[in-house]
């Protein structure tokens, strides 16, 4: 990778997640990166830190990198694959969207002859603990979907999908990055109410979750398994599952998750 350039057009979170990721696993030197932005608000302050290079020139990253990622909001996207569709040498590259809900039809019209990927990260891509969904175009080899594993394998777990559950998926491991941190928020606030310390209280929701996230991948048991391995009869916790079946949790998130996944549907019908 040291002769190749990645470029990023679009320089929010996402964007600077994969960045930063990349660069702390040493991947990619930060001279082997270009971003660029509508202004320089971002790319001056958080971006300038990674010491990357910088501009609010999309044509400039296109004529710079041999990767680019489009890393722009879904009703962005269209304006900015017409902007770039006429530059010389676009189908010597590889395009890689991050784009949630344009599919893959959407990008290879507008860009005739490219190589294009579809995929879809979530932000703990910024710790290296991220996952990461892909789908490559028609045009794209194994090589491509080689790189691409490679690529974002510094960033987490890497799967390559079909594209017609990719909507769902995306609900599941990328909209619920939020709904955890409310679920961190809320056991916090329980905490403190019953008289814990609100930093501790933080660390306790937060390093229970990734404890119980960890058992489930490493163990492979099913979740009900060790839920009840944690459930003893007449217990406290028995009594804390019966409040929150009580509130209808379970079906809170499924109607979280199903209506999340219709929205992503929406933005793929975007053009």
């Amino acid at each position: 990778m040291e002769n190749k350039v990645v470029g990023f057009i679009g320089a929010g979170n996402m964007a600077f997640a994969i960045a930063k990721g990349i660069i702390s696993s040493g991947f990619l030197s930060p001279k082997n990166i270009i971003a660029s932005a509508r202004t320089r608000v971002r790319l001056d302050t958080i971006w300038k830190e990674l010491g990357v290079a910088t501009t609010t020139d999309n044509i400039e990253v296109i004529n710079q990198a041999d990767i680019i990622i489009l890393a722009v909001k879904p009703f962005v996207l269209s304006s900015i694959l017409d902007q770039i569709k006429g530059v010389g040498g676009l189908t010597s590259k590889l395009f890689i969207s991050i784009a949630t809900g344009v599919t893959l039809e959407t990008i290879q019209t507008r860009l005739l002859g490219c190589k294009v990927i579809r995929t879809m990260p979530n932000t703990p891509c910024l710790v290296q603990c991220g996952v990461v969904l892909y789908v490559c175009g028609s045009l794209c080899s194994k090589e491509d979907s080689d790189f691409v594993k490679l690529f974002f394998k510094c960033t987490g777990i890497v799967e390559e999908v079909d594209e017609n559950h990719i909507d769902a998926m995306t609900s599941i491991m990328g909209c619920s990055i939020a709904w955890y941190y409310m679920v961190v928020e809320a056991m916090s606030d329980g905490g403190v109410m019953n008289g814990v310390p609100r930093g501790a209280a933080y660390m306790l929701a937060a390093k229970s979750m990734e404890g119980a996230a960890r058992m489930l991948l490493e163990t492979g048991k099913h979740p009900g398994e060790l839920k009840d391995a944690v459930t003893s009869a007449g217990g406290s916790t028995i009594r804390g599952v019966n409040e929150l079946e009580a509130s209808g949790i379970r079906g809170a998130f499924m109607r979280a998750v199903t209506s999340a996944t219709q929205r992503n549907i929406e933005l793929s019908r975007l053009k």
